[in-house]
């Protein structure tokens, strides 16, 4: 990982409050993000989601929802990533919308194994 990445995920962590970690294994690429827990709702607790990846998967990203949870997963094409730096600023922009479309009542807070 490039030190301008690690600079980018300290910034992003320190103003979206945010705890990202990367990991850039041999064979795959993975972002887990936790979002910080609002209100005491249950359903503010659980907003785990990871992303991965990896160079030989020609944009393929395999989702996680809540993964510590359930084994509910989606796919999604990101387009072209030759490098994991690739991967990660393409997944901290979805973080991004997630935690938008979160905001806004678009997205549930936790899945139906949330009880």
């Amino acid at each position: 990982m490039l030190k301008k990445t690690q600079d980018i995920l300290k910034k992003f962590q320190r103003e979206h409050e945010v705890f990202v970690d990367a990991q850039d294994a041999k064979s795959y690429w993975m972002i887990t993000a936790r979002p910080p827990k609002k209100g005491q709702e249950v359903h503010h607790t659980h907003r785990v989601k990871q992303y991965i990846s990896g160079r030989d998967q020609e944009g393929n990203v395999l989702i996680l929802v809540n993964p510590e949870i359930n084994s509910n997963f989606i796919v999604e094409q990101w387009g072209a990533m030759e490098t994991f730096d690739d991967f990660v600023e393409k997944a901290l922009d979805r973080v991004l919308e997630d935690m938008e479309e979160y905001d806004q009542g678009l997205a549930e807070g936790c899945e139906p194994s949330c009880g």
